[in-house]
């Protein structure tokens, strides 16, 4: 939800690529479990969204200098936790075999 808000506010067809893709993901994976393109779909998914999150935290590491650190700091671990998040989603996707 968090990059639906960013990407609605902004107007960011860039933005609104990952909201598509992991809510796609997560949509299949919950109506259509046993099908083997879902898992697929969920692993890549996950592949973007860690990509994503690991370059925010990328964005946030030269603010940590400036006058925006605290604001960089909280985003820097924020997106680290996702980042790891979507690790932890495309291993057990990986693992994970289609009933």
């Amino acid at each position: 939800m968090v990059w639906l808000a960013f990407a609605l506010y902004d107007s960011s067809a860039l933005l609104l690529w990952p909201v598509v893709a992991l809510a796609a993901g997560g949509a299949m994976l919950w109506r259509l479990p046993g099908v083997r393109f879902t898992w697929a779909w969920g692993v890549s998914a996950a592949v973007l969204g860690m990509v994503v999150a690991l370059y925010q935290v990328y964005l946030a590491v030269p603010l940590l200098q400036g006058a925006f650190s605290v604001v960089a700091g909280v985003s820097l671990v924020a997106f680290a936790v996702f980042a790891a998040v979507h690790v932890v989603l495309m291993y057990a996707g990986a693992s994970t075999k289609p009933a």
